[in-house]
């Protein structure tokens, strides 16, 4: 019995040595509590997205746009577009300089090339901006005089629908570009929305309240509300004529201003008080809702906006720079709240004229809710600045972690010279581990004991049934973080492998792994101003064990086989 007894202590010692933690925390009283089985909702892939022109090398992208000032007087028929009031209101090649030889003589050569690059990075959605406000350019003619100002020869005319005779090499000489005839050629060279390379969505142009100041030589006044709607249910009327299945997008207004009141162009105030609106947006669903109960079809599905931080740092400027500011510091990353938390007040001019429609999301939810319900919503421009910070990074993640909360379906970043930090947030949601793992697609409960130190997002996948994964953001600047990690339900969480961004490299860096998770919780120190995504393994989660653990494990056992037979001869010889 002596052996027994010896035996089974020797065991019990080794299966203990085999499974025990490589280190202990003390419990930091900092908790953060996940609760995989109360789904908060799906989270669309679309919101990791970003703007053409960003490098496809750095991003691993869900989503892309081909939009800005540019694609508003773009010529699909011969690539020419006018850069407005960004570059002397200059008609020339711009769009297609870098593309292929090939393309840039090709009708639609800049969608072709967009298409391109949005399959060799296997991004799954592509969204085109089409022409709205009337005119494109007509040729490369250089910089364009107000006396030049359509309509004249420097511009061709736009027309919706040619209506039959498409053809796949437009007329370059009848002063005319017709949509349903763009429409047609791209879906021929790329098939419908429903194809592998066609277009998902489509783009009701960009930023129109600001024509009057951008494109000033097409549209010198002011455009009228009234006049937005039309162009609007003209345009999307053609594009589902064409592709009944296309996401429509509009109307791609460019921040707060145009969002309460579309700049006070000269007919908003009457149709505000005729009407009881409480901003723009009221109006434009309402609109649109209206058409759609003429036709009997939705025309507009996706609500959309562009946003760009406002907030001031500490120094009194806008999205600066100053890294070693905690002041300014603090400012980014207390932007984003801006965008869902009650009563709470950044520094900047939208604060000061009275921000009555902040914070921002929950505005939009309630206008959507009431005027059109099931309207998409999308940010298809934005950016809270720091893309060459961790600060950055930081602001990022938080920001898609919002995004996914609020059920948002599709955002872009437009990204501005460096965005190197933010590219990286983009993949801890997207490619962590450069092997293509994502945070998930069913966003769960998690709460932190204070959202504005540390931030957690939490998610499962449909597809890979046997892991959790948890995204905490530290904002502590200095500082790191100690956090009490503790997982609710029935099933039993055994190790995780740790990936985090932080510091002065834009690098996602693999951690030190959790080798054992006891009673679903476990301790963890946070860096300073860090990303970081615990993938968490479920017990029994319906994935194969690695080769190197079933080798692990067999050696166990023959171990103990081993111990076992030599026990059992020892004890005949006695």
């Amino acid at each position: 019995m002596k052996c027994k007894k010896q035996l089974l202590a020797g065991i019990v010692a080794l299966v203990a040595a085999v499974s025990a933690p490589v280190q202990a925390y003390a419990d930091t009283g900092n908790s953060i509590t996940v609760n995989p089985e109360k789904t908060v909702c799906e989270i669309s892939p679309y919101i990791y997205g970003i703007n053409s022109g960003a490098d496809t090398t750095k991003v691993t992208a869900k989503s892309y746009r081909i939009g800005g000032n540019r694609l508003t007087a773009y010529n699909w028929e011969n690539n020419v577009s006018n850069a407005g009031s960004d570059w002397h209101h200059t008609s020339d090649m711009y769009l297609v300089n870098n593309v292929d030889e090939k393309l840039k003589t090709a009708p639609g050569g800049v969608a072709l090339d967009a298409a391109e690059t949005i399959s060799e990075s296997k991004i799954p959605y592509g969204l085109l901006t089409l022409q709205m406000l009337g005119y494109v350019s007509s040729e490369k003619q250089g910089e364009v005089s107000e006396k030049n100002a359509a309509p004249s020869s420097w511009w061709c005319k736009v027309e919706n629908r040619k209506g039959s005779e498409f053809s796949m090499t437009p007329d370059l000489t009848d002063g005319v570009v017709y949509t349903d005839e763009y429409l047609k050629y791209l879906f021929k060279k790329l098939g419908k929305s429903d194809g592998k390379k066609g277009f998902k969505g489509y783009a009701l142009d960009n930023e129109p309240v600001l024509w009057m100041h951008t494109h000033s030589r097409i549209q010198a006044e002011p455009l009228n509300c009234t006049e937005l709607i039309e162009k609007s249910v003209d345009l999307a009327s053609v594009v589902k004529d064409m592709d009944e299945g296309a996401d429509v997008f509009g109307p791609a207004l460019y921040g707060y201003s145009a969002f309460n009141n579309f700049t006070d162009t000269p007919d908003w105030k009457k149709i505000k008080s005729d009407n009881g609106y409480r901003w723009f947006f009221d109006y434009y669903l309402d609109s649109m809702k209206k058409a759609e109960d003429e036709q009997g079809r939705r025309l507009l599905d996706v609500l959309d906006l562009h946003f760009y931080t406002e907030a001031k740092g500490v120094c009194g400027e806008r999205s600066c720079n100053h890294y070693d500011n905690d002041g300014c510091i603090q400012a980014r990353l207390d932007s984003v709240r801006s965008l869902f938390e009650e009563g709470y007040r950044e520094n900047s001019w939208i604060v000061d004229t009275g921000a009555e429609f902040f914070p921002l999301l929950p505005n939009v939810e309630q206008s959507i809710s009431q005027y059109y319900p099931g309207t998409k919503l999308a940010f298809t421009e934005y950016n809270f600045d720091g893309g060459d910070h961790i600060s950055g990074a930081v602001a990022q993640a938080d920001t898609l972690g919002i995004f996914a909360e609020h059920g948002v379906y599709f955002a872009s970043i437009w990204a501005f010279d460096n965005c190197d930090y933010q590219f990286s947030a983009i993949n801890m949601f997207t490619n962590y581990d450069g092997k293509g793992s994502g945070f998930g697609d069913t966003l769960v409960e998690s709460q932190s004991f204070d959202r504005n130190a540390v931030s957690v997002y939490s998610a499962i996948d449909s597809k890979d049934s046997g892991k959790l994964r948890i995204i905490a953001i530290n904002k502590s600047i200095h500082d790191s973080t100690p956090v009490s990690i503790s997982i609710a339900g029935e099933k039993e969480y055994t190790s995780a492998k740790v990936y985090s961004l932080y510091g002065d490299t834009p690098e996602i860096r693999r951690l030190e792994d959790i080798p054992q998770i006891t009673g679903n919780s476990f301790e963890y120190q946070l860096e300073p101003l860090s990303v970081t995504e615990f993938e968490i393994e479920i017990k029994g989660g319906g994935r194969q064990l690695s080769t190197a653990a079933v080798c692990a494990g067999a050696a166990v056992l023959a171990l103990l086989i081993a111990a076992i037979a030599v026990a059992a001869v020892k004890h005949r010889k006695k």
